[in-house]
């Protein structure tokens, strides 16, 4: 390596520096930074703001032996190479001036780095006599260029977004700053060790100079070579010394990059379903005519200044929407690794979805961009981990908090594209304005206040009155109409490539043997049939390929006999389903198994996975008892369930469009009422039987039992059991009241509410809760004529007075016997691994999942979910223990927050109607011996953090609080000085 190294390694900075910067970094010379030093020195002492510059002296001593000595071994482009350094130093120390502690902070660390920086000059003749040393100035040099690098990347960022990243990044370029202080001292150390015999102590400094050295003896040939032995071993251990310090960082980043994701807790759902929809995208060229027919969408991509930095592409339902979303996400992924658009452009994307509640909310999808965000940037992972770290709670809770979070990579990327489909799929009008008028704004900021098309967002929906109403979407010239015509070939070309399916053998059919013509005319009709709908097209075809025959597909296939509307295409789905079911052996059996199916799967209060399907399925409720061996399904899901459904990763299971969910139920086939009403029984059945197994003391039958898949269901019952009771009281009334079932649902229902009573009747809550005492709701009061009313309103009752309990009782089954039951199953559950032998060649994870090790509280997502590892639930519980809870029914903060001042912003922002009055909650554990806070500058502690901080100002003389008094222009470090000096000018107004 030779010292050519110096100004590939300066060049190499120079192409990060902004444009303005670039002459500052050419140009500068040693006498410019003692000037910039004179004038912040002078500076200060007129505003009597003196700081210890001396600090930096060591630091420039080294740099300036650096610059002697490579003219001194005839280095061409000394120039060239120390202006980057003279640059770096002249930048930092104008930038840093404005404020104390960041030029505190870069002080210091120019002292600890000069302190490990020899005197080279005065091993000139080392260098001199023995070229291949200058390797060690190399390595120097590189060091020095490595903190100037990290430290120009900090404070040449907008002034805003530097305030923002400042503490918790110059925290974390600590441990550079540390490796790089080693890194000198071991370059110093070979040099002392090496180059005593050259040495001259009284070689002068002044650049210009003349070399002067004592004469020593000189090297023999075998002096030259060990030396060059141990100049090799050397570059060996610094080589490793960099590797293991970037090895440690990554390993580092990598840690604090997964506790974010962690704190963040997004969807893990956008990555498969933006994989769904690509592999629904059967031909190629599918959604090509965007980017042709409309020359906003294709500027909005491409052009350095777009004329719309925000676009709105709307559609009606059904269109095909969320497929053309997810055609624009991979061509911006493909423009940019072709370079056809800047190659350092992030791009984020978030598919909005009705039935999902981690798709459909103003937070949902605030984390949904956040975690891409973190996941592809690893610079603000500092400023990240500090905001979880200091925000009180284990997840993101926040709406303010995501928002800040993302305005930081907003200002910090220099291109972004974000594309949000189904905006309208919004759990409500006003999280779709929420979401639209946050993004709105940034895109304005961005504009105005950095750079026009900075940050590119696309919304694709539908055209609703919501979104329009408030003039929160894109003005006129950023909105895309999408037409009827646009996407007929489209669909044409889909019908067509969908056509060869009608000659495949599927399930327990063979192919239907078309001729050309009869191909051609199904194409003509389904095609005629769409209009602009895709997705009528692809249920069209569904439809069509479950029919028996030939001569019934080509009958349905005539114009008048496909389905015109999505209703009525969606009956037909069901009923052709049904029909290929019938077909089979015990066919009504099967069809009876497919409505049970799909009506829980639309049902379930909160998705329900396969394997849990399976366990409703393997519950005998009138025997009490459970048999995963002979009763779960052993065909794929699909086999029941049809082309209405998508089975993704991991067993979740999702309706095929949002348009279904309504169509499912409440049809010729499906009854919404029937199915909450008989899940509600079975939860309640299932419950009692829970808590009679727990009387067992056997422990080797209970084990038997757990191996067979008895208690896969406890996880959904004990959490849902009150809501389904909910559901009935509100939802039901007709299966009970009307004729029209024959009193069937009474009896079920009130034999398993009976039922449920004995078993668990000295555990319900006897004394009627004072708001019921008052009245009972109207809709309770509508069961009063049925055989059990008495036992609905004792279990109203204790539901009611469980809701309205404190946080951590609600966060409970709500019945003892239940819940210790739960706990005990768990246990032994929590004996055996998700590979364990169930029953023959059934394994636990076929029963119970993966996760065996799940939380407690019922209101916690993990509580079904849960963790792979112990060790992670336990970590898990332990962020539980926080004093401050929420205490409305509230899912944004279920674990709560470990301080009052997040607990009251969340109270603020999410139920202002109850925050006002004092605090209701105390904390869970208390302080059990005092806390010090340590001031890093003097070691002083301090009881109070806030006293510390205080503290702190005071020695950078920071005063950030003025006296509001007219006239009067004092200021304080400590808010109370500030308060407490207010007082006397109260007083004397008083007199």
């Amino acid at each position: 390596m030779s010292t050519n190294e110096l100004l590939k390694i300066a060049r190499e900075f120079r192409k990060t520096l902004r444009p303005q910067d670039k002459e500052t970094f050419e140009t500068s010379s040693y006498n410019d930074v003692l000037q910039d030093v004179n004038d912040i020195q002078s500076q200060r002492e007129l505003t009597k703001t003196m700081i210890n510059m001396k600090r930096i002296q060591p630091f420039l001593i080294g740099m300036v032996n650096l610059e002697k000595i490579l003219v001194a071994i005839k280095f061409q482009q000394v120039s060239d190479v120390m202006a980057c350094v003279w640059g770096s130093i002249r930048f930092l120390l104008k930038t840093t001036n404005l404020t104390e502690r960041e030029i505190d902070n870069l002080l210091d660390a120019y002292e600890k780095l000069g302190d490990k920086i020899p005197p080279l000059y005065e091993y000139a003749p080392l260098f001199i006599g023995f070229t291949e040393s200058e390797l060690c100035l190399v390595h120097i040099y590189r060091d020095v260029s490595t903190f100037h690098q990290n430290s120009y990347k900090l404070f040449s960022l907008r002034s805003s977004l530097c305030l923002k990243l400042y503490k918790p990044t110059w925290k974390a370029l600590n441990d550079t700053i540390k490796h790089l202080e080693d890194s000198l001292e071991r370059h110093g150390q070979f040099i002392q060790d090496h180059g005593s015999p050259f040495r001259n102590p009284l070689a002068s400094l002044d650049i210009g100079s003349e070399l002067l050295f004592e004469e020593s003896e000189p090297y023999t040939t075998q002096n030259w070579g060990r030396l060059s032995l141990e100049l090799h071993n050397y570059d060996d251990s610094v080589i490793k010394h960099q590797d293991d310090f970037g090895e440690k960082e990554n390993l580092k980043k990598e840690e604090m990059k997964t506790k974010v994701l962690e704190w963040i807790s997004a969807s893990k759902e956008t990555n498969s379903l933006h994989k769904r929809f690509q592999d629904t995208r059967i031909c190629p060229d599918t959604g090509r005519w965007l980017f042709k027919k409309y020359s906003e969408v294709t500027d909005w991509m491409n052009e350095d200044l777009p004329p719309e930095s925000a676009i709105w592409l709307h559609g009606s339902r059904g269109y095909g929407k969320t497929i053309l979303a997810s055609i624009i996400i991979d061509e911006l992924h493909s423009r940019k690794n072709r370079k056809a658009i800047d190659s350092e452009s992030k791009i984020y994307y978030f598919y909005c979805q009705e039935a999902d509640a981690d798709h459909r909310t103003h937070l949902g999808i605030l984390k949904g961009i956040l975690y891409q965000m973190v996941d592809t940037n690893d610079y603000l992972l500092p400023y990240c981990a500090d905001k979880a770290e200091s925000g009180g709670s284990t997840t993101l809770a926040h709406v303010d908090v995501a928002q800040a979070l993302i305005e930081a990579f907003f200002e910090y990327n220099s291109r972004q594209y974000v594309v949000i489909d189904g905006l309208d799929e919004c759990e409500t009008g006003e999280e779709m304005r929420k979401i639209a008028n946050f993004f709105m704004k940034q895109v304005s900021k961005c504009d105005n206040d950095i750079k026009q098309g900075q940050l590119r967002v696309l919304f694709m929906s539908q055209k609703t009155p919501e979104l329009e109403k408030d003039h929160v979407m894109p003005e006129e010239d950023g909105r895309i109409q999408l037409k009827s015509t646009d996407n007929a070939e489209d669909i044409r070309a889909y019908v067509k490539a969908r056509i060869p399916e009608f000659s495949k053998t599927r399930g327990t059919r063979s192919g239907f043997n078309l001729s050309e013509a009869d191909e051609d005319q199904i194409v003509s009709i389904v095609c005629g049939r769409s209009e602009e709908m895709f997705l009528y097209a692809h249920l069209a075809i569904e439809y069509l390929l479950q029919q028996p025959t030939k001569g019934r597909l080509l009958q349905k296939a005539k114009g008048e006999m496909l389905p015109e509307t999505l209703r009525q295409i969606y009956e037909k789905l069901l009923g052709a389903v049904r029909d290929e079911l019938l077909q089979l052996e015990d066919g009504e059996e099967h069809w009876k198994m497919a409505k049970l199916l799909l009506g829980w799967l639309v049902c379930a209060k909160r998705p329900l996975k396969w394997n849990e399907m399976q366990s409703i399925l393997s519950y005998e409720p009138e025997r009490q008892k459970v048999d995963f061996d002979n009763e779960m399904l052993r065909q794929e899901a699909e086999k029941y369930l049809g082309s209405l459904v998508h089975i993704l990763d991991g067993g979740h299971i999702r309706i095929i469009h949002s348009t279904a969910r309504r169509y499912i139920v409440n049809n010729a086939h499906i009854n919404a009422q029937e199915t909450q009403c008989q899940l509600t029984v079975l939860c309640l059945r299932y419950l009692c039987l829970l808590t009679t197994s727990d009387l067992d003391p056997n422990e080797e039958e209970h084990l038997k039992k757990v191996r067979h898949g008895w208690f896969a269901f406890q996880d959904y019952a004990c959490s849902q059991w009150h809501s389904h009771v909910d559901t009935v009281i509100k939802a039901c009334k007709d299966l009970f009241c009307s004729s029209t079932y024959n009193g069937q649902h009474t009896e079920s229902f009130g034999s398993a509410l009976q039922n449920f009573i004995d078993t668990h009747r000295e555990y319900l809550t006897t004394e009627l809760h004072s708001d019921l005492a008052r009245d009972l709701p109207a809709e309770l009061k509508e069961y009063s004529g049925l055989s059990f009313y008495d036992n609905l309103c004792l279990l109203w009752n204790h539901i009611y007075t469980h809701q309205k309990s404190a946080y951590d009782i609600r966060n409970t089954v709500g019945i003892a016997r239940i819940e210790a039951a739960l706990l005990r199953n768990r246990s032994t559950l929590e004996t055996l691994t998700p590979a364990s032998q169930a029953v023959n060649n059934d394994t636990i994870a076929d029963y119970y999942g993966p996760n065996l090790f799940k939380c407690k509280r019922v209101l916690c997502k993990f509580f079904y979910i849960g963790y792979e590892k112990k060790d992670d639930r336990e970590a898990h519980n332990s962020r539980h223990d926080r004093p401050y809870q929420c205490p409305a029914q509230c899912n944004l903060a279920p674990l709560g927050f470990s301080n009052k001042k997040d607990w009251e912003r969340h109270m603020r922002h999410y139920h202002p109607h109850l925050s006002e009055g004092p605090s209701i909650f105390e904390a869970l554990r208390h302080r059990t011996g005092p806390t010090e806070f340590k001031c890093s500058l003097c070691g002083k502690q301090f009881t109070r953090k806030i006293t510390l901080q205080g503290h702190e100002r005071s020695h950078f003389g920071e005063r950030p609080y003025k006296c509001s008094h007219e006239g009067c222009t004092k200021a304080f470090a400590r808010l109370n000085d500030c308060q407490r000096h207010w007082k006397i000018h109260s007083r004397r107004q008083g007199r």
